[in-house]
């Protein structure tokens, strides 16, 4: 049986010996035979240790001094949340794109489930469409960092420095996934006063590399561009796949709806489209203050129409 502790050493020595140290062979000892892949920001990842061989192979020969650090990793009994950030200088093609030879920031968040001592199943979304920008390979589309030339302030894409302190204030941890889910719910909802009530607006960050939002108000008006463009848009958490440590609590989960209206100047299409989130949020005193967001806005912006490839 694995512990805890045991779970997040797996997949820390899977970030930084696998993906940042290119140890292929340690798939077959950390990578469970049957692992399923729940989603990778739009990539399509094989199952087990051969898909996730392959997928890191990808990254590193178009990355080759490529590295993955890990911004924040929390576990809960089996499953282990973390954030991180894949630097890397584009020397190899990736994905039929040429060298470019710049360099990029890919943030992403990612959730995995750990029994004994190898990963059976994972979660994970990235910044592809700020990635792709950043190679050039995308033209600038949304209002997220790269496209909206908030690299200057923030850096390529990256998350920007935090406000609060990892571990600061434990609490319940049915509390504060009950405050998660509240707050997911009331931004898709458009609850502008329940919304309120849940975090800290004068001391709230937003980091979301995406949708460029980094404060209270940023993060309410991603929001309702999102509404105005799904009128109907639902969002359905995964509840039971939720993690929460301390301070710090992970969620994932799927939003849907009907292209009706504009979407960052694209015109609807009466589409049905659905696509991925995590929010890794901290807690004090009650209510959220900082937020970090990993969405696949790859499928958004491309079932849309805002970006080619639909």
């Amino acid at each position: 049986m694995t512990t805890p502790e045991q779970a997040k050493a797996v997949i820390r020595r899977w970030n930084d010996e696998g993906w940042s140290g290119g140890r292929y062979e340690l798939a077959d000892e950390l990578i469970a035979p049957v692992m399923t892949v729940h989603g990778a920001g739009g990539q399509e990842v094989g199952m087990g240790p051969a898909g996730l061989v392959e997928l890191i192979r990808t990254w590193r020969t178009a990355f080759p001094d490529g590295r993955m650090t890990v911004d924040d990793l929390i576990v809960e009994g089996d499953l282990v949340g973390i954030r991180n950030t894949w630097h890397g200088t584009h020397t190899g093609e990736f994905y039929g794109i040429p060298p470019t030879g710049r360099q990029v920031d890919v943030t992403s968040i990612g959730l995995d489930r750990v029994k004994d001592g190898q990963v059976v199943e994972g979660w994970g979304e990235l910044d592809m469409v700020g990635m792709m920008q950043q190679l050039g390979a995308l033209p600038a589309a949304g209002p997220g960092a790269v496209s909206a030339g908030l690299s200057a302030q923030w850096g390529p894409a990256q998350w920007g420095p935090a406000q609060s302190t990892a571990g600061e204030q434990a609490g319940d941890p049915a509390d504060h996934k009950a405050l998660l889910a509240s707050l997911v719910q009331a931004l898709a909802s458009g609850d502008t006063s329940a919304a309120e009530t849940l975090v800290d607006a004068g001391a709230f960050r937003d980091h979301h590399p995406s949708l460029g939002s980094t404060d209270w108000a940023g993060a309410q008006a991603a929001a309702q561009a999102l509404r105005t463009a799904f009128p109907d848009l639902a969002v359905s958490l995964e509840r039971d796949t939720m993690v929460c440590e301390g301070d710090a609590v992970l969620g994932h989960y799927l939003l849907s709806g009907t292209h009706a209206g504009e979407l960052y100047g694209a015109a609807p299409t009466g589409r049905t489209v659905t696509w991925a989130a995590t929010d890794f949020v901290r807690v004090s005193a009650g209510r959220v203050v900082e937020r970090w967001v990993a969405m696949d806005t790859l499928t958004l912006f491309q079932q849309t129409g805002l970006l080619p490839g639909g």
